[in-house]
């Protein structure tokens, strides 16, 4: 796929992207919730913090903002803030919802914003989405997502890849095209540990056999023209390659130069998910954080792990600059991704 042509369909595909999460708040509790994990309380920033860090990341070469939760729907300064980010002149904001508040008056004030786009979760058949964010939430995303296309906006469908899905995903994914046929497209996000490998749904966790049976599906399903792309993990990059199957959209790695994001207890990291810190947030910090040695070395190229692996070079060819960020941690030894390239290659 060219390039610019992905960047054009993919709003995520772009370095160098700002990302704040307005409120930890959110209506369902969802099992594999990274966002609460860990939180004794909910946080919230005040709206004036918002739109002085859309200021400020606006007066330093930023073009792209993302906001996120939580929940960002339940946040009440949403509607100035995305005010402030287009009178400042964004090009392009993304922002994630889980869909059930997408009601027509609230999907008609999205869709009066050009350039936003949104991304809405689902996870499979509608018992396996309840399972994973609760009873009924799965008539309710749906609903939200037939009123977000009817009023216009730019829709993506983000679903997490488990176990259970995986059978299913050619059908899942052709079904969502064929009852949503707006959207743009369908990223997904496999799942293949966590964080000192606690997690709720610890038997859905991918295993490496699993990993390529999901970039030999992505491939095929872009070859019928059913545009599906994985979200920030580059292994699916050189995986392809391997496999000879070089359909998929070109992932980018999550943490990579200029990424940033300000959460909703101030403190400032590379992403939702990223284990670094960067302290809490005051006015003006951003170009520090940016310009911080620990920053620099968090988004350079791997050289403890990668340096010394056989799959170096078609990694980096590729786009892949460090390990995978999360492992389950059952072959602690043997980086998950050197375990997929070994079977890829076998």
């Amino acid at each position: 796929m060219n390039k610019n042509r992905e960047k054009q369909i993919f709003p995520w595909v772009e370095q160098g992207r700002l990302s704040i999460e307005v409120t930890t708040h959110c209506n369902i509790a969802c099992l594999h919730c990274f966002a609460r994990a860990g939180i004794s309380k909910p946080s919230t920033l005040p709206l004036d913090l918002v739109k002085g860090i859309i200021a400020e990341g606006y007066d330093i070469g930023y073009r792209r903002l993302h906001l996120t939760g939580g929940e960002p729907l339940l946040w009440k300064g949403l509607w100035e803030a995305l005010d402030c980010a287009f009178d400042t002149g964004y090009e392009v904001l993304f922002m994630n919802t889980n869909g059930t508040l997408l009601t027509e008056d609230v999907s008609r004030r999205l869709a009066a914003y050009g350039d936003l786009w949104i991304s809405v979760s689902l996870e499979g058949s509608e018992g396996l989405h309840d399972r994973l964010r609760g009873e009924g939430s799965f008539r309710r995303t749906t609903r939200g997502i037939e009123k977000a296309l009817q009023a216009g906006i730019g829709l993506f469908i983000f679903a997490l890849v488990t176990k259970s899905l995986l059978p299913d995903l050619p059908h899942f994914v052709k079904d969502l095209y064929g009852r949503f046929a707006g959207i743009h497209g369908v990223t997904l996000i496999p799942i293949t540990g966590a964080v000192n490998g606690h997690y709720a749904l610890s038997r859905e966790l991918l295993d490496p056999e699993d990993f390529l049976k999901l970039v030999r599906t992505v491939s095929l399903l872009n070859v019928y023209g059913l545009r599906t792309d994985v979200l920030h993990e580059p292994l699916v990059n050189v995986a392809s390659r391997m496999l000879r199957m070089p359909w998929i959209p070109q992932a980018e790695p999550l943490y990579h130069e200029g990424c940033i994001i300000v959460m909703a207890n101030r403190r400032i990291g590379l992403s939702h998910s990223s284990r670094h810190r960067f302290g809490k947030y005051s006015p003006g910090m951003l170009q520090e954080v940016l310009a911080f040695d620990e920053y620099r070395k968090a988004v350079a190229p791997d050289e403890a792990v990668c340096s010394v692996c056989k799959y170096v070079g078609v990694c980096r060819e590729n786009g892949m600059l460090r390990p995978s960020e999360y492992d389950g941690n059952t072959h602690p030894d043997v980086p998950y991704c050197v375990r997929v390239l070994e079977r890829a290659g076998s």
